[in-house]
């Protein structure tokens, strides 16, 4: 990976992110590497982060002459203004915890502004097979999963005491977006007047009350508090031998479980594997149909509750009402997210966020309209 005049934007990012920058600390940190001259360690910046900038390093030596060191890491940097959507410190221990679990990866390293990871030899989900019923179901019983983590007797404290993400970030994320209107270029003005983000803040409180009214208390309804991994979208699930893993815990903290199955319904309409502008897609008719709904929370409830729950149970009726409102939350908070990204430094590309974030704010809109109707 050479130096390049458009990598300019890139280099920006983080004082670390020159390829030598990253050559010499993979070189000092990785376990076994110091043993090999620098330069067999190639560097490839991999393109799906939008929070993060990421690059798959290895060696450039047959297997035979590695001697037990990876012959591949995951080195990640975590942008300059990325502690306004996220607390580091606590991403780094939730990761922690996680591996301890065999969920996340190793991690071998890590400093103020990088860590390097144990690489995930596998292929990434796509965008178009997200409501394949293979790769469907096997999400749905993975966040049931997932979701009992927080119930063992080993899951941390700290953790448990958490506030849920979505009711913090619509405080600390709001806070943030306000301020970040006074940060955007003069240039583009007009593109942030369009999303008119003065009313998308005072939706907060609205969608707070919606998305939690009219509590069942019954587990499983959808408001059960649980370890979550929040940012459930394509590039943040593989596809591996032994089935799908999950990769990208920065957002991951306690939430209410309808949380991850509506933000999941919603990533299966957007694909960020565009290569030209705004480079993302938004497919609306590739929501879930309501058939595929029940199946999911089906599947999600059965291996959540231990027990077998049918697609037309009223367990799954009452779980897929509350997923319906948190799909507003969703919108919401991700346009706030966009926002805020947008005033930052970039990652890999000309991705733009307020373009996406104008996209979430008119879904949230025509979602709020459509269910206050059905309603």
């Amino acid at each position: 990976m050479e130096d390049a005049p458009e990598d300019a934007p890139m280099r920006q990012f983080s004082d670390v992110s020159h390829p030598d920058a990253v050559r010499s600390i993979c070189h000092a940190n990785v376990p076994g590497w110091v043993a090999f001259p620098p330069e067999s360690i190639v560097i490839d910046q991999l393109c799906e982060g939008l929070s993060n900038q990421n690059f798959k390093v290895h060696l450039a030596l047959e297997p035979h002459m590695l001697r037990g060191a990876p012959p591949c890491v995951l080195f990640r940097i975590y942008g300059k203004d990325s502690s306004s959507l996220y607390d580091g410190d606590l991403e780094l221990r939730i990761v922690n915890m996680l591996s301890g679990y065999g969920i996340a990866p190793r991690i071998y390293a890590n400093a103020k502004d990088w860590r390097i990871e144990e690489w995930h030899f596998s292929v990434p989900l796509l965008n178009r097979s997200m409501r394949n019923p293979s790769i469907f179901l096997q999400v749905a019983a993975s966040f049931g999963r997932f979701h009992k983590l927080s119930g063992r007797a080993d899951f941390p404290e700290e953790f448990k005491q958490m506030k849920p993400c979505s009711l913090a970030r619509f405080d600390t994320w709001g806070v943030s977006c306000q301020s970040a209107l006074t940060g955007f270029d003069p240039k583009r003005l007009t593109s942030i007047e369009q999303i008119d983000v003065e009313e998308m803040l005072k939706e907060r409180e609205w969608c707070k009350k919606f998305m939690l009214a009219d509590d069942p208390r019954i587990m499983g309804s959808g408001l059960d508090v649980v370890f979550a991994h929040w940012d459930a979208q394509e590039n943040n699930i593989l596809q591996t031998l032994s089935g799908l893993r999950w990769i990208d815990f920065e957002y991951s903290g306690m939430e209410y479980q309808a949380w991850d199955i509506a933000c999941y319904f919603v990533e299966c309409t957007v694909d960020y594997l565009v290569d030209k502008y705004p480079f993302y897609k938004v497919t609306l008719s590739d929501f879930p149909s309501e058939a595929e709904q029940r199946l999911f929370c089906s599947a999600y409830l059965s291996e959540y509750l231990e027990t077998t729950v049918r697609p037309d149970d009223l367990a799954v009726s009452v779980l897929l009402e509350r997923v319906k409102r948190f799909t507003l939350a969703t919108h919401l908070l991700w346009a706030h997210w966009s926002v805020i990204r947008a005033s930052q430094a970039p990652t890999f590309s000309e991705f733009d966020y307020l373009h996406y974030a104008q996209s979430r704010w008119f879904m949230y809109k025509w979602t709020k309209r459509a269910l206050l109707n059905s309603n």
